[in-house]
């Protein structure tokens, strides 16, 4: 998904923020999104709780109704070839998620991270109450 807007009285201005390489839990806040791409699926994840790392992830193996989940890290292999749990979100990594599910927890991990995006709450807000 990709968004452009412009106003007549200024430059192009967009809040979504591609992030090269990765996404820490320092840098989101609640209402944030983030946007997971790998090579096959495209994951959307609203922050709901930055603290706990809680939101609502949706895409992918998903669908399109979003699931309340718990993003606990990403899981990515270092040059010696083990897997590292790596905080937060990375390229090249793939994300682990949890998902309650009635009585049972369910367990959901991406492919490998091809591009991931920061849509800030705040920067989202004021740019659509521009007029």
């Amino acid at each position: 998904m990709h968004c452009e807007a412009s106003l007549d009285s200024g430059p192009l201005h967009s809040p979504w923020r591609d992030s090269s390489s990765a996404i820490t839990f320092d840098d989101v806040e609640v209402n944030d999104k983030v946007l997971i791409r790998t090579n096959n699926s495209e994951y959307r994840f609203s922050v709901i709780d930055p603290l706990n790392h809680k939101g609502m992830l949706s895409g992918g193996t998903l669908g399109e109704e979003p699931r309340e989940a718990f993003l606990i890290d990403s899981l990515a292999k270092g040059e010696d070839g083990v897997q590292r749990n790596v905080r937060g979100l990375k390229t090249g990594a793939r994300a682990l998620f949890y998902l309650s599910s009635g009585h049972n927890i369910e367990r959901v991990t991406t492919s490998k991270i091809s591009g991931l995006t920061l849509v800030k709450a705040a920067d989202r807000n004021s740019f659509f109450s521009q007029s």
